[in-house]
């Protein structure tokens, strides 16, 4: 083969793989723990992202949702991805109006072409006002119940048919090797959305019309800023109050703009985000990533005297709505930041005497830091050591901290008051980011998350941020106070079941009908759904 042939099918072959990196696309199928809520429940949600081929993406690492009606988007949220898995929960704001919605997810990759394509009707009920969805109610309508059907698809549920009252019970999932959303909920006059099913979204794949719609975001949510004022190339920093490991850093590209790969900012935080130079002038504004879809043609939520008295004994339940920090169970996620594997000494200034600058505590309690100026500028340095621990020398370019937020300008630090300072955390390891060296971290920690305290310059943009939501499950926790009004009884957004799976779960006080739902993928990718019922007396 001579050379001429070799670069002719070297040509064709990336000309080949670009054209199937331009077809590779995702789509998002969203399933939640019941189908109607009262404004103020508290939502739980269970993501699959798939490739065009109908298998669980390794692409995007987070995906947008979005719950809108025909009066336009009600909540946003964020779900971090993992391996095409993804989970979360939020409270429905307590203002919603009464109405159908529609529960919509998507990719970056995806854009919102595809968001209808997975996405779950929702009713929802406002029962502290006469707010409506504009059109989107029929009063004295007959509800339309829509219960799922019993099925069982490559996975068997079995539970006893009657339950007392407050006695415990077994759950058993058996079936091929799966990884299934788990929900266990009381069914009342309020489910009327028909429900949507995983096998039925599956059927669609292969993709003939794959078409990416955006960038994939690999590692996390890409935070994009515009700048005016800015001069290209220089160094842009974001930060995370409370998050010393997300810290990020870019450069401002010629039109102004900055991109920043993070890797998931888990939980809202205040966000600041700073280019460094000297110009009082530059203005940084950060982008949203959401791209509003459209919710469709959804049918209006019939209202009628039947429902009240389920609305009466759910809006007493919302009273004592469980709390997801006691009782949820923290699942994995990502773990790929900047700083999550170097090691901090940390020193507690309440084992010192207390001084009344942080100039004075640098000099008299930390050793192995040193406070310097040059050019009128301060600067930190910090004790670089060997394998033994011996102190070698103090190197500069040391990466300034307040509660996880970065620090450029160490005259905002040496104004701060030092008695809201609790902990100071030194790491003397050299780390990079991009193309910047840093040879160490100084994290200030305070009492409260006081770094808010501190008043940043124009020419630095400090914003709320919204992260995505921690990955949780309610495995079936019972209050330890009140009478038990539980509507969900169990939640589990990333079962693994492998051969027979037992759940133990504890009935509520009162009686109902109570729906097991189980779906999900088989370790081949083949969709797996379990579907019964039981009743407490």
């Amino acid at each position: 083969m001579t050379d001429a042939m070799r670069k002719r099918l070297l040509l064709m072959a990336l000309i080949l793989l670009g054209c199937v990196s331009l077809r590779a696309t995702e789509r998002v199928y969203i399933s939640t723990d019941r189908t109607a809520y009262l404004a103020g429940d508290r939502l739980w949600c269970s993501l699959f992202c798939v490739d065009e081929n109908g298998r669980l993406s390794e692409q995007s690492a987070v995906a947008y949702v979005e719950l809108a009606s025909a009066d336009g988007v009600a909540v946003q949220q964020k779900i971090a991805l993992l391996g095409g898995r993804g989970s979360g929960e939020f409270s429905l704001p307590r203002h919603m109006a009464t109405g159908t919605y529609r529960l919509m997810a998507y990719t970056a990759l995806e854009g919102a072409r595809g968001a209808l394509t997975g996405s779950r009707i929702l009713s929802i009920y406002q029962t502290s006002s006469l707010s409506r969805v504009k059109g989107g109610v029929a009063i004295g309508q007959p509800a339309q119940l829509h219960f799922p059907a019993d099925t069982s698809v490559a996975l068997e549920a079995q539970v006893n048919r009657v339950i007392r009252q407050g006695s415990p019970f077994t759950l058993t999932l058996s079936g091929a090797v799966s990884d299934v959303a788990v929900s266990v909920y009381h069914e009342d006059e309020l489910f009327q959305a028909p429900v949507s099913s995983l096998d039925g979204f599956m059927q669609a794949f292969p993709l003939a019309d794959a078409q990416p719609g955006g960038k994939v975001e690999y590692e996390g949510e890409i935070i994009h800023a515009t700048t005016r004022g800015a001069s290209a190339g220089s160094l842009a920093l974001l930060s995370f109050s409370g998050a010393p490991e997300d810290a990020y850093l870019s450069k401002v590209q010629e039109d102004g703009s900055i991109e920043f790969v993070t890797s998931n900012i888990y939980g809202d935080r205040e966000m600041v985000c700073e280019v460094v130079e000297d110009n009082k002038d530059i203005r940084i504004r950060i982008q949203d990533n959401y791209l509003h879809p459209a919710a469709g043609l959804l049918a209006p939520l019939a209202l009628n005297q039947d429902m009240r008295s389920a609305l009466i004994r759910r809006k007493e339940g919302l009273q004592h709505q469980l709390q997801a920090d006691s009782l949820a169970l923290f699942l994995p996620r990502r773990e790929d930041m900047l700083l999550s594997s170097v090691e901090w000494e940390r020193c507690h200034l309440d084992d010192y005497t207390r001084f009344p600058t942080v100039q004075e505590i640098i000099v008299e309690i930390l050793p192995t830091v040193r406070l310097r100026q040059k050019g009128g500028k301060h600067f930190l340095e910090v004790a670089v050591t060997d394998g033994i621990n011996n102190h070698r020398n103090f190197k500069d370019k040391i990466l300034a901290m307040v509660d996880g937020v970065v620090i450029s300008d160490l005259r905002l630090l040496l104004d701060f008051d030092a008695m809201l300072l609790e902990d100071i955390d030194v790491c003397r390891d050299p780390l990079v980011s991009g193309s910047v060296l840093y040879n160490g971290v100084v994290n200030f920690i305070t009492k409260n998350n006081y770094v808010t305290a501190i008043r940043f310059p124009d020419q630095v943009s400090v914003v709320d941020f919204q992260g995505v939501r921690y990955p949780l499950a309610y495995l079936g926790g019972v209050p330890a106070q009140g009478s038990d009004r539980r509507e969900l009884l169990y939640w589990h957004p990333s079962l693994s079941v492998q051969g027979s799976t037992r759940i133990p779960l504890t009935a509520p006080a009162y009686e109902g009908r109570f729906r097991v739902v189980a779906e999900g993928l088989s370790a081949d990718g083949k969709p797996v759904r379990a579907v019964t019922s039981f009743e407490v007396r």
